[in-house]
């Protein structure tokens, strides 16, 4: 049986992508800072379909936790057939990580991106897909501050971390072009979940009312579903995809300088941890 992780998987569009892959035999191994929300859904699962279920709380806006969680993952697991870089959140406010990184940047990329490499490196064959969003579109990337430090606007940091979402999509495909691994980004939907929801009082009213127009979490789910499982996709990589097909992406994605600097910053980053 395929056995897929899924981060952010507590709640929202992570949760809902748990449960389609249950529903696809898949054994799971599902990761988030709520143990106790993960223990209750583990124990859903398994007792709803014939599956297993594994589940780690981390706080993936750290660099040295995703490098646990994947060494504890590695030394029970021979194989990982499907990485889903789910988790995510925006932070209206400027919030800086115990290991002084900006938050948005950390969680939204730099978990993506250590994840990402990591997984590869240790299985044979495993299908990464990247949850970026269509929010990547306006924008782009501030080469002299990744890291959102001038003039701080929490929907900006937002969005350019979805952008640097594609950019480790595309660099991720051409660095492992002939393998048989294979790495894919979504835009998932304006989805109606709680996303936002950690934010003050007046935010989370504004998202609430553009939430409200948004689909449900269930759909939001449905591409991240289908790439995990669909089989005509074994081959197909370094794709944006939005309602289970392939789209352009913003032109400013395609950058490849773009691309091969933020990968530079961020491998820096990740091997000072490891």
């Amino acid at each position: 049986m395929a056995v897929a992780i899924v981060t952010g998987a507590s709640t929202g569009i992570g949760l809902e992508t748990a449960k389609g892959l249950a529903e696809n035999n898949f054994d799971l191994i599902l990761v988030s800072r709520s143990s106790q929300k993960l223990i209750s859904i583990k124990n859903d699962l398994e007792s709803q379909y014939r599956i297993k279920c594994d589940v780690f709380s981390y706080d993936l806006s750290l660099i040295e936790s995703n490098i646990k969680f994947h060494e504890e993952v590695v030394k029970k697991f021979q194989q990982v057939d499907v990485l889903i870089n789910n988790v995510g959140a925006i932070f209206m406010d400027k919030v800086i990580t115990e290991e002084g990184l900006e938050t948005t940047f950390a969680l939204n990329h730099m978990s993506y991106f250590v994840l990402s490499n990591l997984f590869i490196e240790s299985s044979n064959k495993i299908r990464v897909i990247n949850v970026s969003s269509e929010a990547h579109r306006g924008v782009s990337l501030k080469l002299d501050d990744l890291q959102n430090n001038e003039g701080y606007n929490g929907w900006r940091a937002y969005q350019r971390s979805k952008l640097a979402n594609i950019y480790l999509t595309y660099e991720l495909a051409k660095k492992y072009s002939g393998t048989d691994s294979t790495i894919n980004c979504l835009h998932p939907g304006l989805v109606n979940s709680d996303f936002a929801n950690n934010n003050s009082l007046h935010y989370k009213i504004i998202s609430s009312l553009i939430k409200y127009f948004g689909i449900s979490t269930r759909e939001g789910a449905m591409t991240s579903i289908y790439l995990a499982s669909e089989e005509s996709l074994v081959n197909k990589s370094g794709l944006y995809f939005d309602k289970c097909r392939p789209r352009k992406s913003s032109t400013i994605s395609y950058n490849d300088e773009v691309g091969k600097y933020l990968w530079a910053y961020s491998i820096e980053i990740m091997n000072s941890y490891c």
